[in-house]
C-alpha cells in the first residue's frame, strides 16, 4: 500500500497512470482476500488514490479510483462521488454519476435481499433485558443494546426455549484474548461441550501461539470438528455469524464465509471424536441455545432465530 502510494506520488504523466493502474489492480486483489484486513487495505488504497487525484487535478486518476472504490467500498464511494463538483471535467462528472447510480442500485438490491433473507426470523433478545433467558443470569447484563458477559462472573446463559432444527443469526464482539462459546442442543445442566455441543467463540489471533488443537479455534465444534480460520475481524470489531443446525448437519458462516460444514455422523463415526472424550450431546435432537462465558467481556446483539421445523 505505502510503496504503491510513494510510486504514484513521484511519477508524472503516463508513468503515473501505469503505477496507479497497478495500485488499483492490487487493491481489487486485496479486496478478494479471505481476511477483513484485505478489504480495509483495498478501500484505503483506492481512497488515497482518489484524494491524490483531486490534489493533483488528475481526473483520469480520480475516475479510475472511483471505479475501484465502487467494487471494494460501495458506501464510501457514495461519499466520494458527492465531492465531484459541477466544475469538474465532464468525463469525471459522467464517471461519478454512473458509479453513484450503479452503487445505489446495488445497495437497493442488497437491502431487498437482506429483507427476504430475514423472513421468518424472530428475535431471541429484546435489546434491553434478559427476558427469555435462564441460567447464570447474574453473570450477564445488558450494555449498549448487547448481552454482555460479566468477566468476573460469566457462566452459562441459556434460552428458556428449546430448539431442534434452526438457523441462528447474531453479532458478537470480542475483546483481545477473549474466550466464550455457543452452546446448541444443550440441557441446562452439565458441561455443554459434552452434554450438548459447544461452538467455539474465541479471539484466534491472541490464542494462536498457545498450542491449541484445531478443534479449539473459533467456530469449531469443541473436541469434534475444526473450523476454517482467518475470517474473524480484529478484536473490538463486531462480527456476524450464522449457525444452521439441520438434523445431523451443522454449518457455521462467519462474516459471509462458511467456516464449518459437517455431518456429525461423519466427523464422529460411532461416537469417536478427535479429542477422545465422550460427547453424548452429539445425539441430542433438541435443546437450549446458550452463551458459555469463560471470564471475558464478550458481547452479543441482534440475536434472532428461524425454526426449520
Amino acid at each position: 500500500h505505502e510503496a504503491f502510494m510513494r510510486a504514484v506520488r513521484r511519477a508524472e504523466g503516463p508513468e503515473r497512470g501505469r503505477f496507479a493502474a497497478a495500485a488499483l489492480t492490487y487493491a481489487q486483489a486485496r479486496a478478494g482476500a479471505p481476511d477483513a484486513a484485505g478489504e480495509r487495505e483495498a478501500a484505503d488504497l483506492a481512497d488515497a488514490l482518489f484524494r491524490l487525484g483531486a490534489r493533483r487535478n488528475d481526473p483520469a486518476l480520480q475516475s479510475a479510483a472511483l471505479r475501484t472504490l465502487a467494487a471494494v467500498a460501495p458506501r464510501l464511494v457514495l461519499r466520494r462521488t458527492r465531492r465531484v463538483s459541477g466544475e469538474a471535467p465532464l468525463r469525471l462528472r459522467a464517471v461519478a454519476e454512473a458509479v453513484r447510480a450503479e452503487v445505489e442500485e446495488r445497495l437497493r438490491r442488497e437491502r431487498r435481499a437482506r429483507r427476504e433473507a430475514e423472513a421468518g426470523f424472530v428475535p431471541l433478545f429484546d435489546g434491553a433485558t434478559l427476558e427469555g433467558w435462564v441460567g447464570d443470569t447474574d453473570g450477564y447484563f445488558v450494555a449498549d443494546g448487547a448481552i454482555t458477559c460479566d468477566p468476573e462472573r460469566g457462566g452459562n446463559l441459556y434460552t428458556a426455549e428449546e430448539f431442534d432444527d434452526f438457523v441462528l443469526r447474531f453479532e458478537f464482539r470480542l475483546p483481545p484474548g477473549a474466550n466464550n462459546g455457543l452452546g446448541i442442543r444443550a440441557p441446562l445442566r452439565g458441561d455443554a461441550a459434552y452434554v450438548g455441543m459447544e461452538l467455539q467463540i474465541l479471539d484466534d489471533d491472541a490464542w494462536a501461539n498457545r498450542d491449541l488443537r484445531p478443534w479449539q479455534y473459533h467456530g469449531s465444534i469443541y473436541g469434534v470438528a475444526p473450523a476454517q480460520r482467518g475470517h474473524l475481524r480484529p478484536a473490538g470489531a463486531w462480527n456476524e455469524q450464522e449457525v444452521r443446525a439441520e438434523g445431523r448437519r451443522i454449518r457455521v458462516t462467519l462474516n459471509g464465509a462458511v467456516i464449518l460444514d459437517v455431518d456429525l455422523d461423519q466427523v464422529a463415526p460411532g461416537g469417536r471424536t478427535p479429542d477422545g472424550r465422550d460427547h453424548p450431546g452429539l445425539a441430542n435432537e433438541r435443546g437450549h441455545i446458550g452463551f458459555l462465558g469463560h471470564g471475558a467481556r464478550v458481547q452479543f446483539r441482534n440475536i434472532r432465530i428461524r425454526r426449520l421445523r
